[in-house]
């Protein structure tokens, strides 16, 4: 099943009940995908379903699906893109008591800028695009800045849904 006959299958009503099933349907599809390594097709479904969940007020989902995205992009090997979600995600699953996601979404951290320090990346933004770092739709300027906050997510998810 795509991602459109998924959908498709919800219906579009603007029913609250299909609004969280919505979303909860697209973070199912980024899981299926994602261990599929299908890593792309995995982010652009969590990335819909973190926006979903995020206009409900489901905060751990949220938070969830951003630590998911991040660990699709560790997959890619992109850690200057997963960086950005994993600092958003981290004071989001600390408040929530998500001890587990938490101190290992901070291991990531740490290992994403000992990845970054060792290309000499830290500080300078993410190297030039080439192959799949940069899809059709996506903005160039996705993860620029390593050293990013929640700020630089809010963009660029906005970014990708124009």
């Amino acid at each position: 099943m795509t991602m459109q006959e998924g959908l498709r299958a919800l219906g579009e009503g603007a029913a609250s009940g299909q609004r969280q099933d919505r979303a909860y349907f697209l973070d199912l599809l980024g899981d299926s995908q994602g261990g599929l390594g299908r890593y792309e097709a995995a982010i652009d479904a969590y990335r819909q379903a973190a926006q979903g969940f995020e206009g409900q007020g489901a905060r751990c989902s949220y938070a969830l699906c951003l630590f998911k995205i991040a660990g699709c992009y560790l997959s890619l090997h992109e850690p200057w893109h997963a960086i950005g979600y994993l600092e958003a995600c981290l004071p989001l699953l600390q408040e929530l008591g998500l001890t587990r996601h938490f101190s290992l979404a901070q291991g990531q951290v740490t290992a994403c800028r000992a990845k970054l320090a060792q290309v000499g990346l830290v500080g300078r933004g993410r190297p030039a695009a080439r192959g799949r770092s940069v899809r059709p739709g996506q903005p160039v300027a996705a993860g620029q800045e390593v050293d990013s906050r929640y700020a630089r997510y809010r963009r660029t998810a906005a970014l990708a849904d124009r």
